[in-house]
């Protein structure tokens, strides 16, 4: 956020080990140090979700996707499309739903103070 005249500035002091944990919070979480004690002190706390397990559904919309790329070739040079591949397709986007719900329902963030 820009500063401007509508900002109100304090001077906190911390002592050098409040400092030390305040900053390895920050980094962990690949925050600034400023930005990490305004998010703290307003919202009480920061919720960092593991997003790593969504590679099922990275690789489901990367086979949507080359299928459509794949559907748009052939009617691009044939003009026509066939209704098998179009319900395929909605197959596949059906399914990626399904792994999308199941993988969010459970969700669950890490606080951290």
């Amino acid at each position: 956020m820009p500063y401007g005249k509508d900002r109100i500035m304090k001077l906190i002091g911390y002592s050098p080990k409040e400092w030390a944990i305040i900053s390895e919070r920050s980094k962990k979480l690949g925050m600034r140090t400023g930005t990490y004690i305004r998010t703290i002190s307003v919202q009480g706390s920061i919720k960092v979700f593991n997003l790593k397990e969504l590679s099922d559904v990275y690789k489901a919309m990367n086979r949507i996707g080359v299928n459509i790329n794949q559907i748009s070739t052939v009617a691009n040079s044939t003009k026509s499309i066939y209704q098998k591949d179009i319900e395929d397709l909605q197959e596949e986007i059906k399914q990626l739903r399904l792994v999308v719900e199941d993988w969010l329902s459970p969700l669950q963030s890490e606080e951290l103070l």
